[in-house]
Parts: C-alpha cells; structure tokens; sequence
C-alpha cells in the first residue's frame, strides 16, 4: 500500500505554492527568462511565466516552433502545467514535447501530449522521479508548420543546492 502524502494549496504571488509531505513546491518559472524559437513583437516569451491567463507568448508559424525557460538555477521538477488560450485559440496548443535539462542542447523528455488542447485547457505533464534541471522546454513535434501560444506555464520544483 502506497504512503498518502497530503496535499495543500496557499494562494502567494507566484500563482500557488503547494506542499507534498515535507517538500514544498513553487511555481519556480514565475517572471524567469524565456526564450521562444521566433517572437510576435507583441506577444513575447515573458507572456508564458507572468502569472497571468489572459495574455500569451506567440511564436510566427514555422516548423516546430518551441519556448525555453531558463530558471537561473537546478530545480527538482515535479510538475510542469501548460495552459491553452482561451480567446478561441486554443487549439493552437497541441503534439508536444515537454524537455527539461541542466543544459539547454542537452534536454530529457519529461513528458508529451498528444492532440489538441481545447480553450483554456490545463495540460500537466508529471515528470519522472527525480528529474533535476535548468531548463524547460516546450515544443510542438506535428505538423507542417504552427504557432506556439501558451497562455501561462507553471513549473513545480524544489531548489537543489
């Protein structure tokens, strides 16, 4: 029989924190460096960790467009949240790959989902035990050509010192 660990939310300034047994977890990407594969002058990366929903990052449509935060340190990911628009482009989000890395040209698939997000969809992707890294990276993997435009993405880590 498996431990139950318990689960609590507190509302804070980086969106949430939550507490898993002894660990507590923060939205470690909040207001961090992103970097998208291409950039509408109005719809930079920063767009993705501001902790607002009602806005988005937006890359020009080309093959395989991704986003790469940098979170300035090694992070224990549990977690990685991607939220779709929610003006009726939602369906921009779809087929992607979630990496994470300590170095940006050295990236371990941490999870992947298939299809397309529906408006203001919530997409968490739970990463292998263990998964250290400094960077996350989402990339679109199907199709010809795409936009990539999350509304918000949360990553759920612990510091690693």
């Amino acid at each position: 029989m498996s431990p139950i660990w318990p689960l609590v939310v507190l509302t804070c300034s980086s969106c949430f924190d939550l507490i898993l047994g002894s660990h507590e977890l923060t939205n470690v990407a909040y207001s961090k460096s992103v970097t998208l594969s291409s950039a509408l002058d109005n719809c930079p990366g920063s767009k993705a960790v501001n902790g607002l929903f009602g806005d988005y990052a937006h890359t020009h449509m080309e093959k395989s467009p991704w986003l790469r935060i940098d979170l300035a340190a090694r992070y224990r990911i549990h977690e990685i949240e991607i939220f779709a628009r929610n003006d009726g482009h939602g369906h921009q989000l779809h087929d992607f790959d979630v990496k994470v890395g300590e170095e940006k040209y050295d990236m371990h698939l941490c999870g992947h989902f298939t299809g397309t997000a529906y408006n203001g969809q919530r997409i968490a992707i739970w990463c292998p035990h263990n998964t250290v890294g400094r960077y996350v990276q989402v990339q679109i993997v199907s199709g010809s050509k795409n936009w990539m435009t999350p509304a918000e993405i949360l990553v759920w880590g612990v510091h690693v010192y």
